[in-house]
C-alpha cells in the first residue's frame, strides 16, 4: 500500500496539497504519550501548553527509569523500569506515570472514547505479568494487569491493547475521559517485587476508534521566509541563476496522523522522471537539465546550537567536496564547515534528487541512497552518520513533523525557466 503526493514544480512553481492543523494535540488520530514518530504529549513544557506532561515515578516507590536504544521498536530509544533496592524507607514496589502538568491538571481525552490505548512491552521476568497498567481520569485510578491483556514474559516484543471505555472499566466513560490526569499509569504491587527486575515499554499511543484510525499522511508547503503555509509553488528566485547550488524559497514538511499495517512504513522523495536525464529541474526545448537534491530536518533552517564541543549548526548553505581529481563526493553544510572547520566537509546531509523506477510500488526506487528520508524506526534515513540531524538533541521543540529541503545548482543554467516534479511517497507492507 502507498501514500503518496506528486509535488509538480517549475523554477518559479509547485502543488501542495492544503494545511491540516489542529489547536491542540488531543485531537488527532494517534496521540503519542511516548512516541518518536507520532505527535502528542510535550514533555515538561510550561503549564499553559495543553499538551504539557511530565513523566514522574513515585516518590516512596523503589523504581528507577532509563532509556535504552539497542533495539527499540520504533524510533531510537525505549523505556527500562528496573527494581531497586528499597532504601531510605521507600517501599518495595514500583508505580508512576505520564502525568498531565498543564494549568488544569488533565487533557481533555474525550476524542478517544471508544478507540484504545496502544503500547510495546517486553520483559523475561514472570513477575511482571501482574505489573497493572492504565490511566487517571476524573481523579480515578483503572489499572489492570499485563496478564488480563494477553503479555507473556518471554523475552520478546508485544503490542497490548488497552479499551478506552466501560468496557474495560465503568469509570471510564467519555465524560471522565474529558479530565485525564494521568495518560499512562503503572504499578507493580509488593507481592511481585523483587529487585533487580525489569520491564521495558515503548511506542504508546492513543488511537481513536477501536478497529483503528484513518491512515494519515499530510504533506503541506512552507515557505521558508516566515514558516507559513502557502499554496505557492515551489521556486528557485531568478538572482541565483549561474550562481551554484540555491536553495528554493520553499520546503516541504510531513506528518504522519495514523496507523499503518504491520508498523512498517517508509516515506521517499524522488523524481516523476522515469529517465536519469530528467531527474531534476529539466527544459525540454533546450534538452537540458539542472540536478537538484534534498535535505531533512526535524527543525526550520537554519538553526543554531551549541553540542558538547561549543557551538554549531545546520544550514542551508551548500559546497562541494571533491578529491584531488575534482570527482564531486558529496554535498556538505558549507555554514557548518565555517564554524566546525574544514573536518565538517565530509558530513554530507544533502542528497541528489533520483529518478523513479519503473519497477513495481516494493521497489519503487532503483537506489535507496538518494531518496530515503524517514521510517516507522525513526531518521535512519539514507545513512545514520550523515542523516540523523543533530539539532533534534539540542532543538526545544515538541513537533514530529519532519522537513524537506530542496536546492538546485543554477551555474550551468541555459535558459530561463526549467520544469519537474517531485514525489513524497509513504508506503507500508
Amino acid at each position: 500500500m502507498e501514500f503518496k503526493k506528486v509535488i509538480s514544480l517549475l523554477f518559479v512553481s509547485l502543488f501542495a496539497t492544503a494545511s491540516v492543523v489542529f489547536a491542540a494535540n488531543n485531537n488527532r488520530n494517534v496521540y503519542s504519550v511516548y512516541s518518536e514518530n507520532f505527535n502528542g504529549v510535550h514533555p515538561d513544557a510550561s503549564a499553559s501548553d495543553v499538551d504539557s506532561i511530565q513523566f514522574q515515578l513515585w516518590s516512596n516507590q523503589s523504581m528507577s527509569g532509563s532509556t535504552k536504544t539497542a533495539d527499540p521498536v520504533e524510533g531510537k530509544a525505549y523505556s527500562r523500569l528496573t527494581n531497586d533496592t528499597p532504601s531510605g524507607g521507600k517501599y518495595k514496589y514500583g508505580g508512576g506515570g505520564f502525568v498531565s502538568t498543564n494549568s488544569g491538571g488533565y487533557h481533555n481525552m474525550s476524542a478517544y472514547y471508544g478507540g484504545v490505548m496502544k503500547f510495546w512491552v517486553r520483559s523475561s521476568n514472570s513477575n511482571m505479568s501482574n505489573f497493572k497498567v492504565g490511566v487517571k481520569v476524573n481523579n480515578q485510578e483503572v489499572l489492570v494487569p499485563l496478564s488480563n491483556l494477553g503479555f507473556s514474559a518471554n523475552g520478546q516484543w508485544q503490542e497490548l491493547t488497552f479499551t478506552l471505555s466501560t468496557a474495560t472499566d465503568s469509570r471510564i466513560t467519555s465524560s471522565n475521559l474529558g479530565q485525564t490526569n494521568i495518560l499512562f499509569i503503572f504499578n507493580l504491587p509488593e507481592a511481585n517485587y523483587v529487585a533487580g527486575e525489569y520491564i521495558e515499554f515503548d511506542n504508546i499511543r492513543w488511537i481513536q476508534g477501536s478497529t483503528g484510525t484513518p491512515e494519515s499522511f499530510s504533506v503541506v508547503t512552507k515557505n521558508i521566509s516566515n514558516d507559513e503555509v502557502t499554496t505557492d509553488p515551489i521556486s528557485f528566485s531568478e538572482d541565483t541563476f549561474g550562481q551554484g547550488w540555491s536553495v528554493a524559497n520553499q520546503y516541504v514538511e510531513m506528518d504522519i496522523d495514523g496507523e499503518f499495517s504491520g508498523n512498517n512504513w517508509t516515506v521517499r522523495v524522488y523524481s516523476s522522471a522515469t529517465e536519469e536525464e530528467k531527474a531534476g529541474l529539466y527544459n525540454e526545448t533546450i534538452n537540458d537539465k539542472l540536478p537538484m537534491a534534498w535535505k531533512m530536518s526535524w527543525t526550520t533552517l537554519p538553526f543554531n546550537y551549541t553540542d558538547d564541543e561549543g557551538s554549531n549548526a545546520n544550514t542551508l548553505e551548500i559546497g562541494e567536496n571533491k578529491d584531488g581529481e575534482g570527482t564531486l563526493l558529496g554535498l556538505y553544510d558549507a555554514g557548518k564547515v565555517a564554524i566546525k572547520g574544514d573536518g565538517a566537509k565530509w558530513w554530507y546531509p544533502w542528497f541528489f534528487l533520483q529518478k523513479k523506477s519503473d519497477t513495481s510500488v516494493n521497489s519503487l526506487i532503483i537506489n535507496k541512497e538518494g531518496c530515503h528520508t524517514f521510517e516507522n524506526t525513526g531518521t535512519s534515513g539514507v545513512t545514520t552518520e550523515y542523516f540523523d540531524t543533530p539539532e533534534s538533541s539540542y532543538a526545544n521543540t515538541y513537533e514530529r513533523k519532519p522537513k524537506l529541503f530542496f536546492a538546485c545548482n543554477t551555474k550551468d543554467a541555459k535558459a530561463v525557466q526549467y520544469t519537474g516534479s517531485l514525489i513524497v511517497n509513504l508506503s507500508y507492507e
